[in-house]
This record gives C-alpha cells, sequence and structure tokens, in this order.
C-alpha cells in the first residue's frame, strides 16, 4: 500500500555533487545584467528565479516587464513564453511587440508607420523569440501549473522547439483558480510549487499582480493633497502569501499619471547574489513614439543596454534630475498602461 511518504526523496551525493562543484568554481555570482544602469546591483535576470511585478493600475508593470525581456532577447538571445491576456488581443499583443522591437507603430500619428515589408522581418523576430500561448477553449482556462509545465516543454534538442528562458503571465488573475479551502493556503501550494519548478526546470517565471488596496496615506502635504504609498507585495489580493513565498519582487510606479515616469522599487531580493533591496526614481520614463523606455544618464536619454557605449571618462552625474518632459502633456496622457 501506498504510504503518503513514498513521495519524499532523500538527497543523494550524486544528485548534487556537479552542480555544487559547479557552484563552487562560479560562486554565487549574479544573474544577467537587465537593461539600464541604474539597476546597478538592484536586480538581474537569473536562470531558475522568479520575479513578481506589482503596482497600480495604470502604472507600467506588464511594459516594464516586456522591456526586461526583450532586452534579454535583443542582447543575449533569450525567448520567452507569454500568457498575456490582460494586453489584449492577439493583434494587440503582437502590435505592442512589434512597436518595441521596430520603435514603429500601426498608424501614422507620430510619422512612423511600419511598413508591411517591416513588419514581416519583425513578425518573423518576434515569434522566434516569444511564444504566445493562448486558450484553446476560452470557456476552460489555463491553470498556473499548466502555464508552468508548457513553458518548460520547451526544450532544447533535434525534436524539441528550443528552450524558453522565461515565462511570463499577466496577470494571475487571468488563470483557472482552483481550490476548496482558504485563498491564501491555496497560494501558499501555488507559489511554492512555482519556485520548485523554476528551479528545476532553470526558467525565470514572471507573474504580473495587480496590487488592489489603493488608499491614500493619512498624512496630508502642504497643498492638502494626500501622500501616495507606493504599493509593495501586500497590497496584492492574498499579499501575506506573495510576500513569503516571492524571490523577487517589484514595485513599478508612475506618481503622476499626466507623465510617462516611473520609479522601481525592488521590495525583496531571493537569493542575495542577484540583487539587492532599493530603488529608481527619477530616472526612467517611456518613450511613447518608440514604445521603449530609455534612462537619464546626466543630461542622455539612454535606451535598453546604450549605457555600455558610454565610455567612462565621459559618463556624467548619474544622480542628475531629469529635464523638463520632452513630451506633451496631451502626448503624455496618451500613455499605453
Amino acid at each position: 500500500m501506498a504510504k503518503e511518504s513514498d513521495s519524499i526523496k532523500i538527497l543523494e551525493y550524486d544528485d548534487i555533487y556537479k552542480n555544487l562543484q559547479q557552484y563552487l568554481q562560479e560562486g554565487g555570482r549574479p544573474g544577467l545584467p537587465v537593461c539600464f544602469k541604474s539597476f546597478g546591483d538592484l536586480y538581474s535576470h537569473k536562470a531558475g528565479g522568479v520575479t513578481d511585478w506589482t503596482g497600480f493600475p495604470a502604472s507600467g508593470k506588464t511594459y516594464f516587464a516586456l522591456e526586461i525581456l526583450m532586452g534579454l532577447s535583443e542582447k543575449y538571445g533569450q525567448r520567452h513564453g507569454l500568457y498575456v491576456p490582460d494586453i489584449g488581443s492577439e493583434n494587440e499583443i503582437m502590435q505592442k511587440l512589434v512597436k518595441m522591437r521596430t520603435g514603429k507603430d500601426f498608424h501614422d500619428k507620430y510619422q512612423n508607420k511600419i511598413s508591411p515589408k517591416d513588419l514581416a522581418s519583425a513578425m518573423n523576430w518576434i515569434l522566434h523569440h516569444f511564444i504566445i500561448f493562448k486558450k484553446k477553449d476560452f470557456k476552460k482556462g489555463i491553470t498556473p501549473i499548466a502555464f508552468w509545465e508548457k513553458v518548460a516543454e520547451f526544450r532544447d534538442g533535434p525534436d524539441n522547439l528550443g528552450r524558453l528562458n522565461t515565462g511570463l503571465a499577466d496577470s494571475w488573475k487571468n488563470f483557472k483558480h482552483v481550490y476548496q479551502n482558504r485563498e491564501d493556503s491555496y497560494l501558499d501550494e501555488m507559489l511554492s510549487i512555482r519556485n520548485e519548478m523554476s528551479e528545476d526546470y532553470q526558467v525565470h517565471y514572471h507573474t504580473i499582480a495587480h496590487a488592489v488596496k489603493t488608499e491614500l496615506a493619512a498624512a496630508l502635504t502642504k497643498n492638502d493633497k494626500g501622500k501616495r504609498r507606493i504599493p509593495t507585495a501586500w497590497d496584492i489580493k492574498g499579499g501575506g502569501s506573495w510576500n513569503a513565498n516571492g524571490k523577487n519582487i517589484i514595485t513599478i510606479d508612475r506618481p503622476d499619471l499626466t507623465s510617462t515616469w516611473v520609479d522601481v522599487y525592488v521590495n525583496k531580493v531571493k537569493p542575495e547574489d542577484v540583487g539587492i533591496i532599493g530603488s529608481v526614481q527619477n530616472k526612467i520614463k517611456l518613450d511613447i513614439r518608440k514604445g521603449r523606455y530609455y534612462e537619464l544618464i546626466g543630461s542622455g536619454n539612454y535606451f535598453s543596454y546604450e549605457y555600455e557605449k558610454i565610455p567612462v571618462q565621459e559618463e556624467m552625474d548619474f544622480n542628475t534630475m531629469p529635464p523638463m518632459d520632452i513630451f506633451s502633456m496631451a502626448e503624455e496622457q496618451e500613455a499605453p498602461f
């Protein structure tokens, strides 16, 4: 008769020796640097990791997560599995990715409408680096485990489809969640499974989880406006479970909804070699015309990984405050968040 304890495995010498020897040689090195110098030691992208993105509505969580993944594809050739119904229809998902890749749009508002030839070329590149998943039957949901397993099914080899380095879900609420007991117990179980799957498959799983608490702090500023409180994992529904089980937890905050400047808060880091807790404020902005974020370094604007081209002796004060917005107020209010 099978016992519950039969599911428990004892770690043995041969299971870990090779990996531990490699870890000894490499040390606890961080993951790949992400697109902006301002991140510095705050956050790096490592295989087998997990990152949860949160923030208030229209803060740019999804767009920023895609910026990280797009940069990893352009610089390192990494590939990603996407289940992103929150972005919208298939056309809307592809439009966003095409614009990020090419800096061109599907309309001529900014005099940058993409040509059919450029669209075909961009689609080939995107559909190689971004595998987009959708429901086969809209009446039947996709569970979190089904998505994580699907991403992990993509492996290298002659009979496989090529490895996926990451999986991005936007958002957690779009999964089919089946549980009988308390939601926090379900979350603890699911997020723990996700963490173990990421380590076992060496896939980095990203999850967009919306903040549901939007109340203002009690303290008032001199202009009698409520002081904004930056959301954390505690503001996600079931926040205690997210905070306890999350590894890397990042908040994207857009303090002024009439502007596209965003602040980034790294609230939790695990393992410790991938980053440190801290924030990037007044340095990163979305270029609406190109559909890409850039960072302010001195008086210059630098897109993904462009900071690597700056000669060290020419770098300016990295703490310079941002100049006046380069977009009109009307364009700012149309940010695609």
